[in-house]
């Protein structure tokens, strides 16, 4: 029988923009800058749940941030005592292509 591990999957940018309530390019962007901890699978970002647990208790002085227990997956309140602060993306506009004279 393969040994079992408790560690669930790495989650995708559409699924923890689904659990932070923004878009999945704010979730590319995160780890474009380094500040949220992920790794491409090919052409796919992957974010693991530790990197995820670590920037959800960022500026947080939780009892359970700091005993490092297991983010239950709610939405943080103010009356939690931690939030988690997203920036939007600014809009992308398509570059022009070069004149070509003939």
């Amino acid at each position: 029988m393969p040994a079992q591990h408790n560690t669930p999957m790495p989650m995708t940018p559409d699924m923890l923009a689904d659990r932070w309530h923004c878009s999945a390019e704010t979730v590319r962007n995160l780890v474009k800058s380094g500040d949220l901890r992920g790794f491409r699978v090919g052409r796919m970002i992957r974010i693991p749940w530790d990197a995820v647990e670590e920037y959800e208790c960022q500026g947080s002085q939780s009892d359970d941030c700091a005993a490092g227990s297991a983010s239950t997956g709610q939405t943080r309140t103010p009356e939690s005592g931690g939030a988690i602060s997203l920036r939007h993306a600014r809009e992308r506009r398509p570059k022009r292509k070069a004149a070509t004279d003939t």
